[in-house]
């Protein structure tokens, strides 16, 4: 038994080995920096101005905000790392026990419950980030292995007494430090229910008490309770946060597969473990019911495939037929091992193993450009930006942010609504006198929004990474020196101009900078700059094929650029329609058409369509050449084609072919 339960805590500390990456534990950090900061715990909230006067928020996770950024500010983003580690090693370590001694202490159910941990732990992966539900998987475990020892009957009553002060004072933090705590009063609840007219139901109805008594033992008196219990049962948050929601065929089908498999096994795995007494009776209702919060709403997956685990574990342990297997047993526990090495990095959260803080995928760059340039940023970014901004943004106020309950979510649909509608987004910027957006020029969702900033002459252009594009307002930019040639994203601004000198260009490149999140940038930026001579009038006319050696080598070179971009951003239009065009400028004519093929995935588009005619004219064999010829005079007989610069390129170099 030991050397299973000591092996899943080893593996379950190094599966949750992840950099520190994820957007929550930013926001977390932010919060738990302000309480340090003011020496309290606030009881309005200081972080937005949706509201013209600061509004009542209960910080239900206050206790591990503020423990996270003392560790984290004192010791690092490692010790955070390693404490969360601790934290799951020990989750894996008491639910092989716990299985133990759900089977009545049957000698293979240890190596057996190690096994089935290890199997779902990859699908349950996606929780062992550094946020606070790792508070919500860990206390349960220790809540059930107490209240087991509370009914085995070798327990003395002053042991009892003293089991029951140690989880009221659990729950005490637990309610202080993440929602899950409801979880808590519903473990206590069930097995009360199963512990009526025996010895341990006094202990048990105490332990109860006492943890309802432990809800108002917060800064906020028990409104910290009725906050959590009102966007858990509200419908209308599922629709907003994916990860509340129940399971949907946009969402990786393990998440289904999951629950259902464990579902399975505990229903097969049931009947033992009821035979052998009334905790475990208590114990199957309890697998049932997680079963049915799991299918409800994703967030409780990892709580049913890892909690579910000591009862499929101490189930199969006691069937005879597992009895036999012998060191066949140990062939599962390798077996699942090599799963869980080989699965954990391929599904989400897609991270590979390892410590350290790489800041991938956040909107630094704009950050930096916020803290130097306004004196006060009002900043309205999506929610999955805002959570980074806020720690990043010390001086920062956001119109939305990931605390989707404090705001609501009528008023979270409205903002969120608005990027994809340039009416409702000026409107909304200018009800709330809103300074700085930083929008996601990567999701369809956000065109709009990219497109309206981009043309407004009142939104300056401050930054631009991989992912995200800073827009400032004119009259609170300050000191800024605004980008001029570069576009938000991956539009060309007027990099392809042929009024634009190499120097501003040079400026430019430099104010994007080099960080962890410019990779595709910079290729595109790179790509487009080498494309310049070669581009027939600006944006607007494609590419045309090299004339000498050196054209053709610059037109190769702008493919690479343009290659590593799309390697960061695989099958993004813009990327690959101008790593095509490249391609085909070089008269290489297999990468064109490969890239020209990824840029019309998600639909067809006047560039892409015309740079395709333009690959059949260059590469085609005679009659495919006659048939662009005779589309490229279609589309000029219509009304006013005759201006368009690259049909009238196409009509003028319709000989001009690639050898």
């Amino acid at each position: 038994m030991s050397w299973s339960a000591w092996g899943c805590a080893l593996a379950f500390f190094l599966l949750g080995a992840l950099p520190l990456y994820n957007i929550d534990a930013y926001g977390h950090l932010a919060q738990g920096r302000q309480i340090a900061d003011l020496g309290y715990v606030p009881e309005v909230d200081l972080f937005s101005f949706w509201q013209s006067t600061p509004q009542p928020w209960s910080n239900y996770e206050w206790a591990y905000d503020l423990l996270t950024w003392l560790v984290y500010d004192g010791l690092g983003p490692n010790a955070l790392i390693g404490l969360k580690c601790v934290a799951l090693a020990a989750l894996g370590y008491l639910l092989v026990i716990l299985a133990y001694r759900l089977s009545e202490q049957t000698i293979i159910a240890a190596p057996v419950a190690a096994a089935v941990l290890l199997l779902f732990a990859p699908m349950a992966r996606l929780r062992f980030t550094v946020r606070p539900q790792i508070v919500g998987l860990l206390l349960p475990a220790v809540l059930l292995v107490g209240i087991h020892a509370i009914f085995s009957p070798t327990t003395s009553t002053r042991r009892k007494a003293w089991i029951v002060a140690g989880l009221t004072a659990m729950h005490i933090l637990w309610v202080n430090m993440h929602g899950s705590h409801l979880l808590g009063l519903l473990i206590t609840a069930l097995f009360l229910g199963f512990s009526f007219r025996t010895d341990v139901f006094k202990p048990i109805l105490a332990l109860l008490a006492l943890q309802l008594g432990a809800t108002a033992c917060t800064p906020f008196g028990v409104s910290i309770v009725t906050d959590a219990v009102a966007h858990v049962f509200d419908p209308a948050y599922r629709e907003i946060v994916i990860e509340w929601s129940p399971w949907s065929p946009d969402h990786p089908l393990y998440l289904l597969l999951g629950p259902v498999v464990a579902a399975l096994l505990v229903l097969v795995a049931m009947r033992p473990v009821i035979r052998s007494g009334r905790f475990g009776t208590a114990y199957a209702v309890f697998c049932v019911v997680l079963s049915v919060m799991a299918f409800r709403s994703m967030r409780f997956v990892a709580h049913q495939l890892l909690l579910s685990a000591p009862l499929i574990a101490a189930g199969i342990a006691q069937m005879r037929w597992a009895q036999r297997l012998g060191r066949a047993v140990l062939v599962g526990v390798g077996a699942s091992v090599a799963w869980a090495a080989f699965m954990s990095p391929r599904l989400e959260p897609f991270v590979p193993f390892g410590f350290g803080e790489p800041r991938l995928g956040h909107a630094w760059a704009a950050a930096n450009v916020l803290n130097d340039h306004l004196k006060a940023p009002r900043i309205l970014a999506p929610i999955q930006d805002s959570w980074p901004l806020m720690f990043a943004v010390p001086g920062g106020r956001f119109l939305v942010d990931g605390r989707v309950p404090f705001y609501g979510p009528k008023f979270i649909r409205k903002v969120t609504n608005s990027f994809s509608d340039p009416i409702a987004f000026q409107d909304l910027l200018a009800r709330y006198d809103v300074n700085a957006v930083v929008v996601d020029h990567t999701r369809a969702g956000q065109a709009a929004a990219v497109e309206y900033l981009r043309r407004s002459p009142q939104w300056l252009l401050g930054q631009v990474q991989d992912r995200q594009s800073l827009y400032v307002r004119q009259d609170a930019s300050g000191s800024l020196q605004p980008l001029q040639v570069v576009g938000p994203g991956y539009h060309p601004g007027r990099l392809l101009e042929p009024s634009t000198s190499d120097a501003e260009i040079q400026r430019e490149v430099l104010w994007v900078g080099h960080h962890q999140n410019s990779t595709a940038i910079e290729g595109w930026i790179g790509g487009l700059r080498l494309l310049r001579p070669l581009a027939r009038d600006g944006d607007r006319a494609g590419i045309r094929r090299h004339q000498t050696d050196d054209e053709r080598q610059a037109a190769r070179r702008a493919y690479a650029a343009l290659t590593r971009a799309a390697q960061v951003y695989p099958g993004f239009t813009s990327i690959e329609l101008y790593r095509g065009m490249a391609a085909l400028s070089a008269c290489d004519l297999d990468e064109a058409r490969d890239a020209l093929a990824r840029a019309a995935y998600s639909g067809e588009t006047r560039e892409t369509a015309l740079a395709s005619l333009e690959l059949v004219l260059r590469g085609g064999d005679e009659s495919q050449r006659s048939d662009a010829i005779a589309e490229v005079e279609r589309l000029l007989a219509r009304p006013r084609a005759e201006d368009d610069p690259w049909l009238l390129a196409l009509r003028q170099e319709s000989d001009v072919r690639c050898p």
